[in-house]
């Protein structure tokens, strides 16, 4: 029998190892495909923001039809960065097309969220936000705040990984027109569940005051978040509205990509 010095044998070992590696690799799953983006493809967001130092470029496109026939398409890059523990930061543009109402197209908007604490048997982890919308864009005047509180709960004692979530926010408009609200509120109530190991599905429903003095909309969302390799997450969301002044209709499709 021939002996193989021990050395040797320690090489041939490391690289059966690393052979098996390249052949048989192991499939590892996006990290946040359950964690929830504004209008990725619903507008609910959970609590929590991108863990440390991961970053994201993320895009959306939006079709939205009012009820007096009028078209809007909405889209949207921007990039999220965890910059620090229970922090990350979100910058984007967002881009208006259509007949509908442009105002604010090509603004820059800069966010922040702070987690400040994780779920625990009794208490939703909760996280704070904040936004600013440059006016560098469309029709735009003034430095527009938004304030948003965040909260989201796992439902127990069930394998699909089940949340419901929160999302409150005040929106101050600086320099308001005659017709226009100076402070607004947008309130949504979401639920999501994991249905298959790379896929989440979404409910949402938003209710929101519109800027336009006087009008108010309603809208319902179902949406899918599905996995489409370790890097990516590919979005799709539909909407109803509900009541008179809301959109009749609208459909996103949204997209992740972490590195």
């Amino acid at each position: 029998m021939i002996r193989l010095p021990f050395s040797w044998l320690r090489l041939v070992l490391l690289l059966g190892v690393q052979l098996r590696a390249v052949l048989m690799p192991t499939v590892v799953f996006a990290a946040d495909h359950t964690n929830l983006e504004e209008n990725i493809p619903t507008q609910i967001e959970d609590a929590y923001p991108l863990p440390y130092l991961n970053r994201e470029i993320q895009a959306f496109g939006r079709y939205e039809q009012d009820r007096e026939g009028r078209d809007l398409f909405r889209l949207e890059p921007r990039m999220e960065f965890g910059f620090a523990r229970n922090w990350q930061a979100r910058i984007g543009t967002p881009f208006l097309l259509g007949n509908g109402d442009r105002t604010g197209s090509r603004n820059l908007i800069a966010e922040a969220m702070y987690n400040f604490n994780q779920e625990s048997r009794l208490l939703p982890a909760i996280a704070l936000s904040g936004r600013l919308d440059v006016p560098t864009g469309l029709s735009s005047t003034g430095l527009d705040t938004h304030v948003r509180f965040l909260a989201t709960k796992t439902i127990p004692y069930t394998s699909l990984f089940q949340r419901v979530h929160v999302n409150v926010s005040w929106v101050r408009n600086s320099d308001p027109m005659s017709d226009e609200r100076q402070n607004r509120y947008i309130a949504i109530v979401g639920y999501s569940a994991r249905v298959a190991r790379a896929t989440v599905f979404i409910t949402d429903y938003v209710r929101e005051q519109q800027r336009r003095k006087g009008y108010d909309s309603n809208i319902l969302e179902l949406g899918l978040r599905q996995i489409i390799n370790p890097l990516t997450v590919l979005a799709l969301g539909v909407g109803a509205g509900i009541a008179e002044d809301s959109p009749e209709m609208r459909v996103t499709i949204g997209l992740q990509y972490s590195f």
